[in-house]
C-alpha cells in the first residue's frame, strides 16, 4: 500500500510526537546534530538502520486477490536512536525522559498522525496499509553503543533506541489479474435467531452492483425484517426491506445511490415487544456499472481508455482499471458536482494487438465483465465493454 516515502513519512511523523517534549526536534547524523555554542534543550532522531522484517519476507501483495499474483513487499523495521541534550545534564535527562513517556504512551502510529505529520510532502500511503506501525524501545548493548557512537568520532551523550515495524513498500513489478472463470462446476450450499451465511449477487452476475437484486443465504430467515448495510464512507447505516418470504434464502434491492466497495451486511429482526435482534455480519461486494466511452478500436501501443462508471467515485476510494489482465500504468478520475457518475481515464503502456475486456476495480471491487448470450444462455466476455487493439 505504501511506497518509498514511507520511510520519510514516518520518520516526520515520529518527530511531530517528539514535539511534545520540545520544540526543538532535529533529524541530523551524531556528529552534526548539536552546535558547539548551544545550550538550549533539544532532542536528535537519527534513524540508523533499516534491516528486513523476515517475517514479512514472503507475504502477498496488499490487496492481492485469489488467483492474482504480484511482487511481495519490501518489509523493514526502522531503528532510531533518540539523542538529548541541554544547557546541563540534568536538563537534557528531563528532556529524554519526557521523549521515551510520549513513546512508551502511544506505542501505535495512527493513519490520520501520519497524514497530519506530513502536510506539504510527497504522499507515502503509509497510512492506508493494512499492518499498523509498532513503535517499541530497542535495548542496545554497550558494545552496539560504542560502535555506532565511535563511527561518527564523536563523544557518547545520553540516548535511547526504538523501532518501529512494519513498514511495508509496495513492489514496482507488475500484477498479473486474470479474468474470471466463465464456468464452474456444480456446487451445494447448506443449511429462535437469524443466521447470515452470505449476500450473493444476482443469478447469472459475478458481482452485486447498483440497484441490483441480491441474494440472502442464512437460517430461520422468515421472521427478518430489514437488511442492514454499512460502509466507511457512508454517514448511516441504510436499511433495506426484503422483498420476498423463506426461512433459507431471502433477496433484497440495492439501492441505486450508493458507493462501491466492501459492505458490511447484518439481518435486522424487530418484533413487537421484544427487544431488536440482530445478526451476525459478512461481507458484500459491490462492484459499478461501466460504459466504455473512449474508442473501441485503438492502434497497438500506449492506450488510452475511458469508461463512465456508476455510481460516483468517492474521494480517498482506490481505482485500478484493467484491461485484459493488464493493470494500467496511470488512473484519472472526474466527477461532476451532483453527478450521477464518475469519468475515469487510464493509461497503458506497450499493449499488443489483441481484443481486451475492460474491467474497473473501485475499493478491491470489480464491474462485471460477464454476460449470458444465446439459448440455452451460456457465459461470455460482455463485448460492450472490450477494446480491440490493431
Amino acid at each position: 500500500m505504501s511506497n518509498g516515502h514511507a520511510i520519510s513519512a514516518v520518520t516526520k511523523t515520529l518527530q511531530t510526537l517528539l514535539a511534545g517534549a520540545t520544540p526543538n526536534v532535529s533529524m541530523l547524523p551524531l556528529d552534526k546534530a548539536r552546535d558547539g555554542a548551544a545550550s538550549d534543550e533539544q532532542l536528535n532522531l537519527f534513524l540508523y538502520n533499516a534491516p528486513l522484517a523476515a517475517a514479512f519476507r514472503n507475504s502477498d501483495a496488499a490487496g492481492l486477490r485469489p488467483g492474482e499474483s504480484g511482487g511481495p513487499p519490501l518489509p523493514l523495521t526502522l531503528h532510531y536512536l533518540i539523542t538529548a541534550y541541554g544547557a546541563d545534564e540534568a536538563s537534557a535527562h528531563g528532556v529524554l525522559g519526557q521523549a521515551m513517556s510520549i513513546l512508551h504512551d502511544h506505542t501505535l502510529l495512527g493513519p490520520q498522525e501520519i497524514v497530519d505529520a506530513n502536510q506539504g510532502e510527497p504522499p507515502s500511503d503509509v497510512d492506508r496499509q493494512v499492518e499498523r506501525l509498532k513503535i517499541t524501545p530497542l535495548p542496545l548493548s554497550n558494545h552496539d553503543l560504542f560502535e555506532l557512537w565511535s563511527g561518527f568520532a564523536t563523544s557518547y551523550r545520553v540516548s535511547a533506541a526504538y523501532e518501529v515495524s512494519v513498514v511495508l513498500i509496495d513492489s514496482t513489478r507488475a500484477r498479473r489479474a486474470p479474468l474470471p472463470v466463465l464456468r464452474r462446476g456444480p456446487s451445494a450450499v447448506t443449511g429462535g435467531d437469524a443466521v447470515l451465511t452470505a449476500v450473493l449477487p444476482p443469478e447469472r452476475a459475478t458481482v452485486a452492483t447498483p440497484g441490483a437484486t441480491v441474494r440472502i443465504l442464512g437460517s430461520n430467515l422468515a421472521a427478518v425484517t430489514a437488511v442492514e448495510l454499512t460502509h466507511p464512507l457512508l454517514p448511516n447505516p441504510v436499511l433495506l426491506t426484503p422483498l420476498d418470504s423463506g426461512a433459507q434464502v431471502r433477496r433484497v434491492q440495492l439501492p441505486t445511490a450508493t458507493v462501491c466497495g466492501f459492505h458490511q451486511a447484518r439481518l435486522v429482526t424487530d418484533r413487537p415487544g421484544v427487544p431488536r435482534m440482530v445478526s451476525d455480519t459478512v461481507p458484500m461486494g459491490l462492484g459499478p456499472v461501466i460504459e466504455v466511452t473512449s474508442p473501441a478500436t485503438v492502434p497497438a501501443g500506449a492506450v488510452t481508455v475511458t469508461v463512465q462508471s456508476r455510481p460516483p467515485i468517492v474521494n480517498g476510494q482506490r481505482v485500478l482499471m484493467l484491461l485484459g489482465s493488464l493493470p494500467a500504468a496511470s488512473v484519472s478520475t472526474t466527477t461532476a458536482a451532483g453527478g450521477d457518475s464518475s469519468s475515469v481515464t487510464a493509461t497503458f503502456a506497450s499493449v499488443p494487438a489483441g481484443s481486451y475486456t475492460v474491467r474497473l476495480r473501485i475499493d478491491d471491487v470489480d464491474s462485471d465483465p460477464v454476460r449470458y448470450a444465446g439459448s440455452p444462455a451460456v457465459p461470455e466476455f460482455d463485448p460492450a465493454i472490450q477494446v480491440v487493439v490493431t
